[in-house]
């Protein structure tokens, strides 16, 4: 089994509208400090029954790793910031492809949040219902004394459409009173409309399939 994190996830996600926009981070940001293609795929039962209970199981291969990650509802009481449990197994990259691709089963992928799941759900079977494809740029940008990573999103979807969002994870909710309004006034500057990206990518995939 890979190396396995069980921790809470604590991101700032921001919509971006339009191409233009995300080519104004760009160029105010510069180079990436560090660039990762995803290969997304999402995992559930056919009548969704980890969604209805606040659970998403996604497999991704990256650059040089694979992960293999299951995330938990958003507690929805942090404003702009979404907090949801999430575990989380590094695995090589040639597996998850292979679990992508339908030649492995994930439920014989020795990762914790696969034992997770097949103990809460041990009747289940697991299909794959959404897949994505995300360029992830990455830029470390000084807010306050902590110096937080900016990761900028340019999303593919299965029927060829395209978004974009910022995302930036915390330590702790109360980092959101320092980091929430450097965000705003740097869209204010690029004159981006500042607004949360209420949706997760599987959401917006699935809705995108007609699945949701």
């Amino acid at each position: 089994m890979g190396s396995t994190e069980q921790n809470l996830e604590i991101e700032i996600k921001l919509k971006l509208d339009s191409f233009a926009d995300y080519l104004k981070l760009i160029g105010f940001l510069g180079n990436p400090d560090k660039e990762v293609n995803q290969l997304n795929c999402f995992f559930d039962s056919e009548d969704h029954r980890l969604m209805k209970d606040g659970w998403a199981l996604r497999v991704r291969a990256e650059n040089d790793r694979g992960l293999i990650t299951l995330k938990g509802a958003a507690d929805s009481d942090h404003d702009l910031t979404v907090v949801r449990e999430e575990f989380e197994t590094i695995i090589e990259r040639s597996a998850a492809l292979a679990i992508i691709n339908l030649q492995n089963d994930i439920l014989a992928a020795p990762a914790e949040p696969i034992e997770f799941v097949k103990h809460k759900y041990p009747d289940i079977a697991l299909a794959k219902l959404a897949q994505f494809t995300n360029i992830r740029q990455m830029k470390n940008f000084k807010i306050g004394d902590y110096t937080h990573v900016l990761e900028l999103d340019r999303t593919e979807y299965a029927d060829g459409s395209v978004d974009y969002e910022l995302e930036m994870e915390l330590d702790n909710p109360d980092q959101s009173d320092i980091v929430i309004p450097s965000l705003q006034k740097l869209f204010a500057s690029l004159d981006i409309p500042f607004q949360r990206q209420d949706q997760t990518k599987f959401i917006r995939a699935l809705e995108k399939t007609r699945q949701f």
